[in-house]
């Protein structure tokens, strides 16, 4: 049978699984979330079970109604608008994120170019690009650091942006840029912790598994560490999607999970663990 470890950083971050919570709980009438509260289908099923509507922009949200604001945080733009038309906002914007949004929106302030390591498209970054007042570029891999500017720079990172990519892209500004440029290490430290056991824990398995929804960024994450250190990976949503016997072959086999990944699917690990002793 074979050894099955699973990484210490498991089930919701704080972040999440406050947001999480709050939908839960709150009087699903006449509330409303900006998009999906997390990118895990499950946990997005149960929420509009209770009533609780998911609308693609706040201009979605009919006026004096309740509109929940994910972990991902949004533009500052919106809070305005929510204002004006009597939502009453319940914020729960990740800390972290918080964070980002303040670093933001001083620097850009100040008159600086803001650098901002993440995916584009991804929502926490579409939120913090609402938060510059200045210019600003999104830098998803090295190809797409800009040539330096007459302006002062700050840089920021999405909260589950690879740690190794921005490492490699930060070395390479400061290599292009003459001038000084603020760097402020964005990174959660629980992705980094779930990033760093997902790299010693593939090095040292020939299987591996990553639970955890495909739009998510930081199981997406990951998945790519995992596919780097290990041959055989695979990448579900919950344990149900695997089929036991493409791993009736493997002798250590590791699971990682990401931070939008409920406790309630650790568990299921734990009972499929046993099933394979």
């Amino acid at each position: 049978m074979p050894e099955i470890t699973v990484t210490k950083y498991n089930g919701f971050c704080n972040g999440v699984q406050r947001a999480v919570d709050t939908a839960m709980k709150i009087d699903p009438a006449g509330t409303y979330v900006f998009g999906e509260i997390i990118h895990n289908p499950t946990v997005v099923q149960k929420i509009a079970e209770r009533g609780i509507v998911t609308v693609d922009s706040p201009e979605d949200v009919p006026d004096g109604a309740r509109m929940l604001v994910r972990s991902h945080g949004m533009a500052k733009a919106w809070y305005a608008y929510c204002k004006a038309h009597s939502i009453n906002i319940v914020d729960c914007t990740c800390p972290f994120v918080a964070k980002i949004h303040s670093v933001v929106e001083r620097e850009s302030a100040a008159g600086k170019h803001v650098l901002i390591l993440g995916n584009r498209n991804h929502p926490e970054v579409k939120g913090i690009v609402g938060w510059c007042s200045s210019s600003y570029t999104v830098i998803e891999k090295e190809a797409d650091i800009p040539p330096e500017t007459e302006k002062e720079c700050a840089l920021v990172c999405q909260t589950t942006f690879s740690e190794e990519k921005a490492e490699k892209i930060i070395a390479n500004i400061q290599i292009i840029y003459q001038k000084t440029v603020a760097i402020y290490k964005t990174l959660c430290y629980t992705t980094k912790g779930r990033q760093t056991e997902a790299e010693a824990l593939s090095r040292n398995s020939d299987g591996m598994i990553v639970i955890g929804g495909r739009n998510s960024s930081n199981t997406q994450k990951l998945y790519e560490i995992c596919r780097k250190h290990c041959q055989t990976v695979f990448f579900v949503e919950k344990l149900d999607d695997l089929d036991p016997d493409e791993t009736k072959n493997l002798k250590k086999i590791g699971v990682v999970m990401g931070a939008s990944t409920p406790s309630l699917q650790t568990q299921e690990v734990f009972i499929w663990k046993k099933k394979k002793k």
